[in-house]
């Protein structure tokens, strides 16, 4: 199935107005792109050791929303840019430009797949369930694993704890 993905190019400061403002449109979802660091509290809820350094704010940011392909675009587009209008009255929504493009659906479920690959935890081998061992590796000791959210990436302190101690046991 094809969206129709639109971007809007603004502020930081006036993201969070302009995403209720779709809502009230009838926009349900949006997708923020900034350089907003996270706060320290953001930090603390994460489930990571060490935060990447992302680039310096630039007070710029892109909401991206999608409407299906069959949605009356037109009204919805009009109504949108009028928000956006009224928003000017009152605050500084810096370009306030809206980009139109099309995206497929994707099977996001299982895009992180390509991005997976067999790695190893001291001398074992982790494989996922959809690579075939390399001859060179068969006579290594392999652990077989179906990913997904049950083992993260296999990086974590903890995961690799569990790995050596598989090793003992085996």
């Amino acid at each position: 199935m094809k969206w129709n993905r639109f971007t809007i190019k603004t502020k930081t400061d006036a993201e969070d107005m302009i995403i209720c403002t779709l809502a009230e449109i009838g926009v349900e979802g949006a997708e923020i792109q900034d350089h907003q660091p996270l706060t320290e509290e953001d930090k603390a809820q994460m489930f990571v050791d060490i935060m990447p350094e992302g680039p310096e704010d630039d007070g710029v940011a892109y909401l991206n929303f999608y409407l299906e392909e069959d949605a009356d675009k037109d009204v919805i587009l009009r109504d949108v840019r009028n928000a956006l209008e009224e928003l000017r009255t009152f605050m500084d929504i810096g370009e306030g430009t809206i980009e139109e493009s099309q995206t497929e659906d994707k099977d996001w479920i299982n895009n992180w797949k390509e991005f997976f690959h067999q790695f190893y935890v001291d001398d074992i081998l982790i494989v996922p369930s959809w690579e075939e061992i390399k001859e060179e590796d068969k006579d290594k000791m392999i652990l077989h694993i179906d990913p997904g959210t049950a083992f993260g990436t296999g990086m974590h302190e903890t995961t690799q704890l569990v790995i050596r101690q598989v090793k003992k046991i085996c």
